[in-house]
């Protein structure tokens, strides 16, 4: 029996410009409502959601802060 093997060759670029801002703004974002929950001292899950729902993050940002 003949036995092929593909190789996969994957090379990562540098986010374009838009993408970065993008990143930097959402990081930033994230950092100030994980900070707000943290200074509301939240102690429940639906405080914390309380606190981050204000920010413009994703559900996914959003459900990590939780």
């Amino acid at each position: 029996m003949l036995e092929l093997t593909k190789t996969l060759e994957l090379h990562l670029v540098n986010p374009n410009t838009h993408k970065e801002r993008k990143l930097r703004e959402t990081r930033d974002a994230y950092q100030q409502a994980l900070q707000a929950a943290f200074d509301a001292d939240c102690t429940t899950q639906s405080a914390a959601n309380d606190v981050v729902v204000e920010y413009e993050l994703s559900g996914y940002a959003k459900n990590a802060l939780k």
